[in-house]
């Protein structure tokens, strides 16, 4: 569990060396996580619990030593030189600018929004986008939790990740039991999960998977795992944009680009860069 600021600001010191370095991080931490790029004295006091001195003075080091820097306005406190270069060293050694870039190239390729996703029990978590240029198109919204039938990234998770669920013929009942007269019901379910079944094969056939929207909003996906190291397959990419753009006929050359990507992003250490394991 993640302290708060509060927590590490007041937990107990073995010294008073350690305790400053403990109330500074605290600092640091609270201008960080503010939404609003920045803090003033007076907020940063309230969000760790220290008194208005302690803060003035520790924020006078924090300023001196480049980690912490006032505003143009002076009276709220950003993240400084110092801060910000170790914060791109982080990123650098993570991989995350490298993400980022194939998806720049895979959206700059086919037109359309570029994302990766991660699954998250029966759902995908995008996790980056990167825009189509196009005036009509997909915005990707990185943050969002889609059920994994929902999208294209979904789709191919379970395609290549996960057996597909052995079918019952039509007729047959749970539990291997047959009775005399159809049942409707039954029989519903069993078309759906084998049109579900040949989707997910197509997507193995194909080494993509595409997957029209449902909500009628006339967008079209197309997704391919990612090999991250990890025993699961838990990553994917995937361009969504117009169903009208995404026409049958370019699937192949759509799928070879997504396919592309999600082979340069095998091995970069994408889940540690996107801090999600």
């Amino acid at each position: 569990m993640t302290e708060s600021s509060t927590d590490l600001a007041n937990r107990t010191p073995r010294s008073s060396g350690v305790q400053s370095v403990a109330r500074a991080a605290a600092l640091l931490g609270a201008v960080v996580d503010s939404p609003s790029g920045g803090a003033t004295l007076t907020e940063l006091s309230k969000l760790t619990g220290l008194n208005v001195s302690t803060v003035h003075r520790l924020l006078g080091t924090l300023c001196a030593e480049g980690l912490l820097c006032r505003s143009r306005e002076g009276d709220r406190f950003q993240p400084g030189p110092v801060l910000l270069r170790l914060g791109r060293r982080s990123l650098a050694s993570t991989g995350l600018p490298e993400v980022t870039a194939v998806l720049k190239e895979l959206a700059d390729a086919t037109g359309e929004t570029a994302s990766i996703g991660m699954r998250r029990g029966d759902r995908v978590l995008v996790l980056v986008s990167v825009q189509s240029e196009q005036p009509l198109r997909y915005l990707g919204e990185p943050g969002v939790s889609v059920p994994l039938t929902r999208t294209a990234m979904g789709v191919a998770l379970l395609a290549f990740d996960t057996p597909s669920p052995r079918q019952r013929t039509p007729g047959q009942r749970r539990g291997g039991d047959e009775q005399a007269g159809p049942d409707p019901t039954e029989d519903a379910e069993d078309a759906e999960k084998w049109s579900w079944h040949v989707r997910l094969l197509a997507a193995q056939f194909r080494g993509y998977a595409v997957l029209d929207g449902a909500d009628g909003s006339g967008l079209r996906g197309l997704a391919a795992p990612v090999d991250s190291g990890s025993p699961y397959i838990q990553l994917a990419v995937d361009i969504q944009g117009p169903a009208g753009r995404m026409t049958d006929d370019r699937l192949d050359a759509l799928g070879a680009r997504v396919v592309a990507a999600a082979d340069s992003l095998r091995g970069l250490p994408v889940a540690l860069a996107l801090g999600q394991l």
